[in-house]
């Protein structure tokens, strides 16, 4: 096992979660509920550079969309109301709404090349192609962005580690709720599940920079 670690970029993808209207505007259900929507809107532009970095070095990107149902009976078999029935304003990210729509600051970005997945679940992986896609491109090694850390991310980065990918989080580019428990996914993730970095040491690696695993498996995250 290696000491140390660099990206393979044609062995590289970057996965983009859920940079929804939803959950990172204004006026997404994650607003309208209540919540606090702003470290998710604030990962706007991190997603950004770390896209374009990405795409410069020759990397793909693969964005998800989460599409919920009005009309979905797997959600009315809980004898526990889900998740998606505790809204006051009702499930977020109803297909064909607003809602679910990439945000405008993003939207030129999720267009060709990027491959878009649909998914239904917090996991990229759970019932998408996603595993599939990835190992047709030769795929090993995840970079993972986008919202929200303590849901879609965690549960699609434990997924990904499951399936023997290794996984890098860009901390400043994934965000949730509460910084608290943001902070306290990440520790995770780097303790068990991969590495959290900062954009700024991401783009080192995709310009050919060797890091020190026995350094960064202890969390950057203060």
């Amino acid at each position: 096992m290696s000491d140390s670690f660099s990206i393979i970029p044609k062995e590289t993808a970057l996965l983009v979660i859920d940079m929804q209207n939803s959950y990172c505007h204004p006026q997404g259900s994650i607003g309208r509920n209540g919540y606090d929507y702003t470290m998710m809107n604030a990962t706007i532009p991190k997603v950004k550079e770390l896209v374009e970095a990405c795409r410069q070095a020759g990397i793909v990107d693969i964005w998800t969309i989460q599409n919920h149902y009005p009309d979905d009976i797997t959600r009315k078999t809980h004898r526990i109301k889900p998740h998606t029935h505790r809204w006051q304003a009702g499930p977020p990210a109803l297909k064909g709404t607003w809602d679910a729509e990439i945000v405008d600051e993003l939207k030129d970005l999720a267009k060709e090349p990027a491959e878009l997945l649909i998914k239904h679940r917090f996991s990229a992986f759970f019932d998408t192609t996603l595993d599939t896609l990835l190992r047709m491109k030769g795929i090993t090694t995840l970079v993972v962005c986008g919202v929200a850390t303590t849901h879609c991310v965690e549960t699609s980065v434990r997924d990904a580690y499951q399936r023997d990918y290794d996984v890098i989080v860009a901390e400043d580019a994934v965000a949730g709720l509460t910084l608290e428990s943001h902070q306290a996914s990440l520790k995770l993730i780097n303790k068990t599940f991969g590495l959290t970095l900062p954009n700024e040491e991401i783009i080192k690696l995709l310009h050919g920079e060797t890091i020190p695993i026995e350094i960064r498996t202890e969390s950057l995250i203060k």
